[in-house]
């Protein structure tokens, strides 16, 4: 679905600015649910947000440009917003500091501002708890719009720098607005430090992407947003899982209200992985990354399959000190089509990922059922069959470890349950994982990494013999769509006592 790039925060608080922050006399709150509205008007009246959609705060003393040539533009947007420019904010205008003009930036553009220049009359300065309310505003507005659907085919399309940076643009503002909102709909969440934390980082990711503006020919400041992004997302995952298993142990939340919560977090969190990956694989691809972004357009199914073998192997035998390696054999079963012609596009850093969690779940359960016996692990063969028809690829995880239990099947595609042993005094997921058992989360994740782009992951168990994953790939790129969250979307309540 087409849609038109929303100017940023800065190019609307430059706009509004030229206009003397008039735009109050007249605008009217639209009211985007609760959080739009108490942001919308603590944005009219000068109070609080009520806590919606808080902010970490930045470096005050920056100064805005307003561009009289897109104040319309900008003052309409706003207004689409809901959100209202206190008429007092003039008088702020005329106190405000000037810094002269300068020239282009070699790093990212200081937060609240709007970037410096134009001349010292049209220079202004807006307080930060100005700024913090417009974006708190923002943050209601954008997460109010539905994100694209995005199909692998426009991903491929998306290949140069500049049109991955449109896309992200587009996309990436809308989805870290609706996880920070899903993170406040939590009830108690502020008791909960490790989901401020990750609030906190969505936030500052989110002020980063609005406050500059895209230049399509110069990138530098965008690519330096991306890199600092990607950087300080890197502990969400177990922050979320530690948050959650506290929340289901002290405020009695039900797991399945959990999971669902979940899943639509790190779903999302999956697509803006992928939209900001894309762009700087176009920037800077790294080595053996297929080029013109993060999709192999001839993807061997096979050979990603070897990769995750000699991974577990490598992982088992440094683990549990195995003289031997385990035997995890690799086949291909194709009847229509020569094996050499299974190829699809497809990310291969995904299916890297799911493959791995697969084996070293069956890699764990063989050793441990085992006892540790070489002759006894050699005798149980972990055996991976890739298969394809024109328009699916089909890969299979066979192990020979006792099975799942039909006491525990229902719930091993819970974050909130892991077979692995905790290590004992750890206080959260980041210290509980191991090379081998990881934190927990990793049959669920994969399931997500699956379901992502249109496929689908399952197990069938039987118990005392093994289990088998099954793993369904679209090999079609117009067919492996992206699948995105509905808005907001799960809250979580507790369970009601019995």
């Amino acid at each position: 679905r087409p849609r038109s790039a929303a100017p940023s925060s800065a190019a609307l608080l430059r706009g509004l600015g030229g206009r003397g922050w008039r735009s109050a006399a007249t605008a009217a709150v639209t009211t985007i649910g609760d959080a739009s509205g108490a942001a919308a008007g603590a944005a009219a009246t000068g109070g609080p947000a009520s806590g919606v959609g808080l902010l970490p705060p930045a470096p005050a003393n920056k100064f805005a440009t307003p561009s009289s040539s897109s104040s319309s533009r900008c003052a309409a947007w706003a207004q689409r917003r809901g959100i209202i420019i206190p008429a007092g904010l003039a008088a702020e205008r005329a106190r405000g500091g000037v810094l002269p003009a300068r020239g282009p930036r070699a790093g990212p553009p200081p937060y609240a501002g709007a970037l410096v220049g134009g001349s010292r009359s049209s220079a202004f300065q807006i307080s930060e708890e100005r700024l913090h309310e417009f974006l708190q505003a923002e943050v209601a507005f954008f997460a109010s719009q539905e994100s694209s659907s995005l199909t692998l085919k426009q991903i491929i399309d998306a290949s140069t720098p500049e049109r991955a940076a449109q896309l992200a643009v587009q996309e990436l503002p809308i989805r870290f607005a609706q996880r920070i909102l899903q993170i406040e709909m939590l009830p108690q969440w502020r008791s909960s430090s490790h989901l401020v934390e990750v609030h906190d980082l969505y936030s500052a990711s989110f002020r980063d992407l609005r406050m500059f503006d895209l230049d399509i020919k110069r990138l530098q400041t965008f690519t330096t947003v991306v890199h600092d992004l990607k950087d300080r997302m890197k502990g969400v995952i177990p922050s979320l899982a530690t948050a959650m298993r506290l929340l289901q142990s002290s405020e009695n939340y039900g797991e399945q209200s959990i999971n669902q919560w979940l899943d639509t977090f790190l779903l999302s969190r999956i697509g803006t992985e992928m939209l900001t990956s894309q762009y700087m694989a176009c920037v800077a691809p790294s080595k053996g990354q297929p080029r013109g972004g993060i999709v192999d357009h001839k993807c061997d199914p096979t050979i990603i399959c070897d990769r995750a073998a000699k991974h577990v192997r490598k992982l088992s035998q440094s683990h549990y000190n195995m003289q031997h390696e385990l035997d995890i054999q690799i086949e291909t079963g194709t009847i229509s089509e020569s094996t050499a012609s299974v190829r699809f596009p497809y990310v291969p850093q995904y299916l890297f990922y799911i493959l791995v969690e697969l084996l070293k779940n069956s890699a764990r359960a063989t050793v441990e059922i085992s006892g540790g016996d070489q002759t006894e692990i050699r005798n149980r063969p972990i055996i991976v069959t890739v298969g394809a028809d024109p328009s699916q690829v089909a890969i299979r995880v066979h192990d020979s470890a006792g099975g799942i239990p039909f006491s525990v099947a229902d719930r091993v595609w819970s974050y909130m349950y892991s077979t692995a042993t905790q290590n004992k005094g750890a206080t959260d997921f980041s210290q509980q994982g191991t090379p081998l058992a990881g934190f927990g989360v990793g049959l669920p994740l994969s399931r997500l990494y699956a379901r992502y782009l249109g496929g689908r992951l399952e197990l069938l168990s039987l118990p005392g013999i093994g289990t088998r994953a099954y793993l369904y790939l679209k090999r079609l790129e117009s067919d492996a769509r992206e699948e995105v969250p509905s808005h907001v979307g799960h809250s979580v309540q507790p369970e009601a006592p019995l």
